[in-house]
């Protein structure tokens, strides 16, 4: 067991160190600090007219929700480089064949980038500090709030990884990505247009916001966890489909 996490370490250290020594990352984070410290700045705002709501309902709610939205868009640039720039420069097939199994592979990758995405949400943090000045007190809500974007945002990742193993080419990946998370993302608004409770409740289920929204109202249930955890693991199981394929 030890050898093995030994091997899942190596490649990640590998892996941030190229990912963090990447520009990419610097400015993607640039712009995700100036467009979230803009939004939480008119969300601080318009509160102090809201004065039927809560700094939960006005602020943190809504503040969460846009979070969990960008990294729609964020996550197909971190994750496009993970596979399809390795078979770009003929190093996968060195990877393959290497001592590492596919899912020692598959988890450095995926934690690797999941780091920079953590990074990314850390910066966050100075939004709860400034509403504790406000005399926000709520902290358990906090933490349940940055535990359901984080969870998100690895499910983001693992189909993000996902699509960078299909292909070659950074900019499919990164298309393809987004297509199937902008599609797992409508089963929640084909619930909500469907009359039909039991297809409504099933749509719902299947998309990843619907149970993050659990999250972000404290309302977490052991479903949200299950769905969450067996939706990484069943893109995982995908990339080791797609990495097996390719071995040979």
């Amino acid at each position: 067991m030890k050898s093995y996490c030994s091997g899942i370490w190596i490649l990640y250290k590998k892996e941030i160190k190229d990912n963090f020594y990447s520009p990419l990352v610097y400015i993607l984070s640039a712009l995700f600090c100036v467009l979230m410290g803009w939004l939480f700045f008119n969300y601080l705002i318009a509160s102090k007219e809201l004065t039927e709501q809560t700094l939960t309902q006005s602020i943190l709610v809504p503040i969460f929700g846009n979070m969990n939205f960008i990294f729609l868009f964020i996550c197909p640039l971190l994750t496009m480089r993970s596979f399809a720039e390795e078979r770009k420069m003929h190093t996968l097939e060195l990877l393959l064949t290497s001592r590492l199994g596919h899912f020692q592979i598959i988890a450095a990758k995926l934690l690797a980038n999941f780091s920079m995405a953590a990074f990314m949400i850390s910066i966050t943090c100075i939004f709860p500090i400034v509403l504790a000045f406000s005399g926000y007190s709520h902290w358990s809500l906090v933490l349940s709030c940055y535990a359901g974007i984080l969870l998100s945002v690895l499910c983001y990742l693992s189909v993000g990884i996902f699509a960078s193993s299909l292909t070659e080419n950074l900019v499919i990946s990164a298309l393809l990505s987004f297509c199937l998370l902008l599609g797992i993302m409508l089963f929640s608004l084909t619930g909500n247009a469907t009359d039909n409770l039991i297809l409504s409740q099933i749509f719902q289920y299947f998309a990843v916001p619907f149970h993050f929204e659990s999250f972000v109202r404290g309302g977490i249930r052991s479903f949200n966890l299950v769905y969450l955890c067996s939706f990484i693991g069943f893109f995982t199981y995908l990339t080791g489909i797609s990495l097996n394929s390719r071995k040979w």
